[in-house]
């Protein structure tokens, strides 16, 4: 699923090679680093015998209309990509084919056996986003700061779930044992020529991840 994830976002904004490595290695690291496992609604309900929770669908927790209602869009596609560790939804229109997309990876009791085990996962479920964040700074003059090429410095996202960071506007979000990315894919010059751009896409992620994390 990841490497599908990958291949959509890359192919729709051929732009966005600046990118590079970073977001390659945040997207991977991440798939790999799963997080979650408490209750998402009736789907996600885990027993008091601490038996492993059902997945959860994200188009399903996040139905295109309430994306629309949230951030002001128009989307009239939604996409699921559901597996046992992980969901995914892109949302998108005939005229937006690249659109956002929406992905979700958790915990279930049975990844770890004790807390120690627990406490390292959760912490390793953000080192994918963190380690690309790292690279892109180093890659991408002027990525930490507001001069840089998308006027928004990378880093640390205020306010959202347990913790949060963005890196080339990939929102990822951590609460509890769920880690949610979250990507509106923007017109790459309206970024470069608007210093204001970045900010406002920036701004609709942060709300969708707030309403996403709302229901785990």
């Amino acid at each position: 699923m990841t490497r599908h994830r990958i291949l959509r976002i890359s192919t729709a904004l051929p732009s966005r090679a600046l990118l590079g490595c970073g977001c390659l290695v945040a997207f991977s690291l991440a798939a790999c680093n799963k997080a979650g496992g408490s209750p998402a609604g009736d789907a996600q309900k885990e027993t008091a015998d601490g038996k492993k929770a059902g997945a959860i669908s994200m188009c399903t927790l996040m139905p295109k209309e309430e994306v629309n209602a949230t951030i002001g869009s128009s989307y009239t596609k939604a996409e699921a990509n559901d597996d046992r560790t992980s969901s995914s939804c892109h949302y998108s229109t005939d005229t937006d084919p690249a659109g956002m997309s929406l992905d979700m990876q958790w915990l279930s009791p049975s990844d770890y056996s004790n807390p120690a085990e627990h406490a390292a996962l959760q912490g390793a479920a953000m080192g994918g986003a963190k380690l690309g964040g790292k690279l892109e700074a180093g890659m991408v003059p002027g990525a930490a700061s507001d001069n840089g090429p998308l006027h928004i410095p990378s880093g640390p996202v205020q306010g959202v779930g347990d913790e949060a960071t963005q890196n080339m506007l990939l929102l990822t979000a951590r609460k509890g044992d769920y880690t949610l990315m979250v990507q509106i894919v923007p017109d790459v010059m309206k970024l470069m020529q608007d210093s204001t751009a970045g900010r406002l896409v920036l701004e609709k992620e942060k709300s969708l991840a707030k309403a996403v994390l709302s229901k785990v």
